[in-house]
């Protein structure tokens, strides 16, 4: 069993991620963690470097690459992995998808709180733009969407270890 989890930049994925791979003994998988392995830098220097375009490229790259042929992992791509047909594909072949949606008044205030973190494809958008592009495609692709709304840390998790345990 492979799961990925997908939403905006802030709204957990890696956070979630490393808490709930153990409890479905999953090894935890982020590809922000592989691309600064690669780079060796933070992700924040490797898309001031590459530009938008390159860093979803090295992205897609790292995630396909880094998951490719791979059971039991529990899986945390880039926001943007879902602008590339190749890398969406990937994802929903070889794991269930689970979006955890966070309003937009969350993301905003967690991004406060790691300005380091890239954002791709917000260029001269605002966070709302961006947010009301992705968040119906987030919603498209995924077998399972978890409302983040008002939920702690703790019950996130245990909806979506819930939900994976059910599936």
């Amino acid at each position: 069993m492979n799961v990925t989890l997908v939403g905006m930049p802030g709204a957990g994925k890696t956070y979630i991620g490393k808490k709930l791979a153990p409890r479905l003994s999953l090894e935890f998988v982020d590809v922000d963690s592989l691309l600064e392995q690669a780079f060796g830098k933070p992700v924040r220097s490797i898309l001031n470097e590459l530009g938008d375009e390159r860093y979803m490229e090295a992205e897609a790259d790292m995630l396909i690459n880094g998951t490719s042929g791979r059971s039991e992992i529990l899986i945390a791509p880039g926001g943007s992995f879902l602008y590339r047909t190749d890398t969406l594909q990937h994802v929903r072949d070889m794991s269930t998808v689970v979006y955890l949606m966070a309003p937009l008044a969350v993301i905003e205030e967690r991004l406060k709180q790691i300005p380091e973190h890239p954002i791709i494809g917000l260029g001269g958008r605002t966070l709302r733009e961006l947010y009301d592009e992705r968040h119906p495609r987030y919603a498209a692709c995924s077998d399972l969407i978890i409302d983040t709304s008002g939920r702690s840390a703790e019950e996130v998790l245990e909806s979506v270890a819930g939900v994976i345990a059910a599936a």
